[in-house]
């Protein structure tokens, strides 16, 4: 229960942070907290995807769908539309970047032509994150990442589709609230603005210096192999540093 008790307060790390734009953490525990447990949440391909295979707790067997094989950008919004299909009883949320979204942006004609009830969210920060994140840590200048993009509640409302653009940390989980439960037909679009920053110095720094710390205590393992070897008992025991 103690591992447990560290792990959830790990997760937490962020979840409460004000500033603005968005930090992911923020986001997914907002939305977590709108959605229902056996709401689907469909995931696009960008940084925010590391944070939600994180930091979202699923509490029901496919409620959290993420394309981890392949990885291609553009998954979020066909997915959000398949679930909403099979599953029109069920809260479903689309999370795209803006990168991916406006790869199959499109398909809004054919989930208003198909009269289905989901809520998209477009996670901006004007470029190609997670492509800027690798750049980085591999020493590159970066090349060709930044995205000039049109306005979001602008182009939704070119299909007829309510929007709403996200302007400060507390507003967005009372617009999560009135998409999901008071307009609950039709197609709901929120921009979100976020910022990676603070979420990058976490995966570049802070966590590998978690593992070095690991690598240099002794490894359980060994222990386990010794009593095996001489049939002794062994008391092990585990915990989880902070974050």
């Amino acid at each position: 229960m103690e591992v447990k008790k560290d792990l959830d307060a790990h997760l937490l790390k962020g979840a409460k942070e004000p500033c603005f734009p968005l930090v992911p953490q923020r986001i997914i525990a907002d939305l977590r907290k709108q959605v229902p447990h056996d709401g689907i949440v469909c995931l696009d391909n960008g940084m925010y995807k590391i944070w939600f295979a994180r930091c979202y707790k699923a509490y029901e067997p496919n409620t959290l769908l993420l394309d981890n094989a392949l990885a291609s950008m553009g998954a979020g919004l066909p997915s959000a539309m398949a679930a909403a299909l099979l599953h029109p009883e069920k809260k479903v949320v689309a999370v795209c970047g803006d990168g991916g979204f406006m790869m199959n942006s499109q398909e809004l004609e054919t989930a208003i032509r198909l009269k289905l009830n989901l809520t998209i969210l477009v996670l901006n920060d004007n470029g190609y994150g997670m492509i800027k994140w690798k750049q980085n840590l591999a020493g590159f200048d970066k090349f060709g990442l930044n995205l000039g993009n049109p306005n979001f509640a602008e182009y939704a409302n070119s299909y007829g589709i309510k929007s709403y653009l996200v302007t400060n940390a507390d507003e967005f989980t009372y617009i999560l609230h009135e998409c999901l439960f008071h307009l609950t037909e039709g197609i709901k679009l929120v921009e979100v603005p976020v910022d990676y920053t603070w979420a990058n110095e976490i995966l570049d720094h802070e966590l590998p210096g978690m593992f070095k710390q690991r690598k240099s205590e002794p490894a359980a393992g060994t222990e386990i192999s010794k009593a095996l070897a001489s049939s002794a008992p062994v008391a092990l025991s585990c915990s989880l540093g902070e974050a």
